[in-house]
């Protein structure tokens, strides 16, 4: 009954997360869809912008999120409020200054990256703005950490996923309307990271822990935390590479406009994070806490539910945008972005498989195998920049979504045999036949239901829905759910829609 309340923990949370994170998703993508609607040259110029801070940011970062959240998951484990304070104290001590640093880079070689590198005078302005970005963002990122540390996920939520989100969009359709465009969406990204950044502080100072609070003693573990998170700095850094080289890749080799084209398939195929991202920030905390406890039972036991939710609720999502690819590329983008269907379609099929991979990593980091991850993150970045150099010259948005999914394939692979060779957990059983059974016969339904209605936003969500309905009942005529997995299903029910 232990690791059902557990596994129930960690469920709920992340529907609860989920939940909002899909909020935050439709509300970036509607984003996304309004400075696309821009043009496909001006949205490449801004996700080149978005890319190239991401990387300084995560530099800045120095894989200390990740550590932060073990740390402190670790420290509340054994009742030790002074090395809580004296990691989080830690993490700003280090990170603070070289965000500030990648900050005056950025500006002094806006220039210089926008010309001799990507060739794009226009992509000048969209740096500088972004540069001032870089520091806040890198704060609010040790703010989030904290909060999911301390479990509060929905904070995090609040903040990042839906707040940020809706003075994002609210700010660029503003400016966009008053005919500010390009330099619009810039300025309203800034000011959306730097209200998260106020807001993710007070969550923190008045919510969270009491950062500042001077009758709580602090013990400093600023070389203890650095070893940790280094390795995971590099592996992150690796994983940023893989996810993010074919952007800049076809930017140097190809046009603003091709960028533009290939951000909104993989901005659409980035979907499928969702699910494993949700569960990730409940399942991290959770495992290892339990590891604090050496209750490796109970680790196993969890990591494997986890996976066959990630697996149950991402299939769905997966058959539906793979069955609507072109549609969706039209509908949310405009005619113009159709072009990239087929590099949207390879792209799904890598990150369905990545997905699997998440709760592997993670048990890698709890058992603080953080140079195991970093070699993984290599290996993976150097394939992926290696097809990207091979295929992008030739083949354009394709071969960087082939090399992007096989990148992401091989992550999987070698994550699931560290994984097992480490612990004996092998997260994939034979009842993931009847998941993929029932999603298939609900396919078909909708496959033959689809002709029959004009494709819109609408429709999309209203076949969404009754693909879902059909693919849950299957799954239980199927028996596919054990009692615990009834268990966290009634909870959910009892807690979220009856009371309703």
């Amino acid at each position: 009954m232990k690791n059902t309340k557990l596994s129930n923990q960690i469920a709920i949370g992340a529907i609860i997360t989920f939940l909002g994170m899909v909020l935050g998703k439709g509300l970036t993508y509607l984003y996304v869809a309004l400075i696309a609607r821009l043009g496909s040259s001006e949205y490449g110029l801004l996700s080149l912008g978005f890319t190239i801070t991401l990387f300084l940011v995560t530099i800045s970062m120095l894989g200390l999120n990740i550590g932060l959240t073990r740390y402190i998951s670790f420290f509340i484990g054994k009742n030790n409020s002074k090395k809580v304070k004296g990691t989080i104290l830690s993490s700003i001590k280090i990170s603070l200054p070289v965000s500030l640093f990648f900050m005056m880079i950025l500006i002094l070689f806006a220039d210089k990256i926008s010309i001799n590198i990507f060739h794009n005078p226009n992509l000048i302005p969209i740096l500088k703005l972004f540069s001032f970005t870089i520091p806040f963002i890198v704060l609010s990122n040790i703010f989030s950490s904290i909060m999911i540390g301390f479990k509060k996920v929905k904070y995090h939520i609040i903040i990042n996923e839906v707040v940020e989100n809706i003075v994002k969009l609210f700010l660029t359709f503003i400016l966009i309307y008053l005919g500010y465009n390009l330099f619009g969406a810039s300025i309203a990204y800034l000011i959306s990271i730097i209200v998260t950044f106020i807001l993710s502080l007070y969550f923190v100072q008045k919510k969270t822990f009491k950062i500042f609070n001077k009758k709580i003693k602090t013990e400093f573990i600023t070389k203890e935390l650095l070893i940790f998170s280094l390795p995971l700095f590099f592996a992150g850094f690796s994983d940023l590479i893989i996810k993010w080289s074919d952007v800049l890749l076809i930017g140097y080799f190809k046009t603003a406009s091709d960028v533009g084209i290939y951000n909104a398939t993989l901005a659409t195929a980035t979907l499928l994070t969702l699910v494993p991202t949700a569960l990730m920030i409940i399942f991290l905390p959770t495992i290892t806490n339990l590891y604090s406890k050496k209750n490796d039972k109970e680790i196993k036991k969890v990591s494997i539910r986890t996976s066959k939710w990630i697996f149950f609720c991402n299939l769905p999502i997966f058959i539906m945008l793979l069955m609507l690819s072109k549609d969706i590329l039209r509908i949310m983008f405009g005619n113009e972005y159709i072009i990239g269907t087929t590099s949207f379609i390879i792209l799904l099929f890598g990150y369905i498989v990545h997905s699997l991979s998440h709760t592997n990593s993670i048990i890698l980091i709890m058992l603080k195998k953080t140079k195991t991850v970093l070699y993984v993150g290599i290996i993976t970045s150097l394939s992926s920049i290696l097809i990207n150099l091979l295929l992008i010259p030739k083949y354009g948005i394709i071969g960087g979504a082939i090399g992007t999914s096989c990148a992401l394939i091989l992550n999987y692979l070698i994550y699931t045999f560290l994984a097992y060779r480490f612990t004996g957990i092998f997260v994939i059983k034979l009842f993931y036949i009847k998941f993929i059974i029932s999603a298939l016969l609900s396919a078909f339904i909708i496959y033959l239901l689809k002709d029959a209605v004009n494709l819109s936003i609408f429709s999309i969500i209203v076949l969404s829905i009754v693909f879902s309905f059909i693919y849950l009942i299957l799954n239980i005529l199927l028996k596919s759910f054990d009692k615990e997995d009834r268990y966290i299903l009634s909870s959910f029910y009892n807690k979220f829609l009856r009371k309703g």
